[in-house]
């Protein structure tokens, strides 16, 4: 999967989540998911996200955080972590 396909299927992912909770930001590759939506709620998707991009998510990663610098990630850098992960 090439990296714009993969941030236009998180795109409209976290769109349809923000539109249900209620989120009134336009979801660009510049969205923070995590600054807007529950940590619980962005996980309870993954399996959505694993269906539409074919990219298994192991339980121990969430992918709109880096752990090594503590801070949450966009779509465009959680694009680019999925990508990773599926070449592991």
């Amino acid at each position: 999967m090439e990296i714009l396909e993969l941030e236009k299927e998180l795109i409209e992912i976290i769109q349809e989540v923000c539109i249900h909770q209620e989120v009134e930001e336009v979801v660009t590759e510049n969205f923070y998911p995590g600054n807007f939506i529950m940590s619980q709620v962005l996980v309870s998707i993954f399996s959505q996200i694993e269906i539409k991009t074919g990219i298994t998510i192991p339980n121990d990663c969430y992918i709109f955080h880096d752990s090594k610098t503590k801070r949450q990630l966009n779509i465009k850098e959680a694009a680019t972590k999925l990508l990773t992960l599926s070449k592991n």
